[in-house]
């Protein structure tokens, strides 16, 4: 058995260096807690969802919480580290109407060469961005990126999805206003700061099949689509671009949204 700082190092290893592709961080529901008006949540990293990889140390989390549908907000909770999860809980809390999120620290990354292609298939970055990698190779010079990792869950028909909930990304459904059922049109906006993003691509996966649904959002932000099965649901998506302050450099932001389908 691994000890505490085992995990700790585990996790840390993941969040420092293990996005060299395009991982993903996401929450998880797991069976009631022992404690009545407790809601226990995992998160963790994975290649591919639902499988997790490993834990996410909670001292890299920069903003984290959860609202009910009353919107009293309530602290997510450390309970404990597995060997590829985070345990947390929310007390006094009602999984048919909660929302979670969590948003980690920034961190700097150079991206080996021969896992630049590989990336690039994962989060399927614009003709603007390929152009733009394709002169930084010319020029010899390295693929250097900062990212930034946000999660969110919506659990039950009441929670209140169409509130954002401060992270520099976030997912809003804002349709249907309750359960999404299998087949029936929801539809959802991706924001980045705040503010909708267009032409993001993202992709749409469920628990029982490796085949994802790849979708590019509007001018407004939003996406509809009609969901073939039953389940969890994972959105995700990855909004990378040339930094601001030195064109040499990429910044990214991660974004998953986990939900169900009835």
């Amino acid at each position: 058995m691994r000890t505490p700082s085992a995990w700790l190092a585990a996790a840390a290893m993941l969040v420092l260096g293990g996005s060299a592709l395009a991982h993903d961080t996401w929450f998880e529901l797991l069976p009631p807690a022992q404690a009545r008006g407790d809601v226990a949540l995992a998160l963790g990293t994975g290649n591919r969802f639902p499988v997790y990889d490993l834990a996410v140390d909670t001292k890299y989390f920069a903003r984290s919480g959860c609202r009910g549908s009353d919107g009293r907000s309530r602290a997510l909770d450390w309970q404990r580290y597995t060997d590829k999860a985070t345990w947390l809980r929310v007390k006094g809390a009602d999984a048919a109407a909660l929302t979670c999120w969590v948003q980690l620290q920034p961190f700097e990354f150079e991206l080996p060469p021969d896992k630049i292609e590989v990336y690039f298939k994962e989060i399927r970055p614009s003709a603007a961005v390929l152009a733009a990698w394709a002169d930084l190779k010319a020029r010899g010079l390295p693929f250097l990126e900062k990212y930034t990792k946000s999660a969110r869950i919506d659990l039950g028909p009441q929670a209140a999805p169409t509130a954002a909930v401060g992270t520099a990304m976030d997912v809003l459904r804002d349709a249907p206003a309750g359960a999404i059922t299998t087949g029936t049109e929801a539809s959802f906006v991706v924001l980045r700061e705040g503010k909708p993003l267009a032409d993001l691509p993202v992709e749409l996966v469920n628990e029982r099949s490796p085949l994802g649904l790849w979708h590019r959002t509007d001018a407004q932000g939003r996406i509809r689509v009609r969901l073939p099965l039953p389940g969890r649901w994972l959105l995700r998506g990855t909004d990378l671009r040339l930094s601001a302050s030195d064109p040499t450099r990429w910044e990214s932001q991660f974004i998953t949204y986990a939900f169900d389908v009835n």
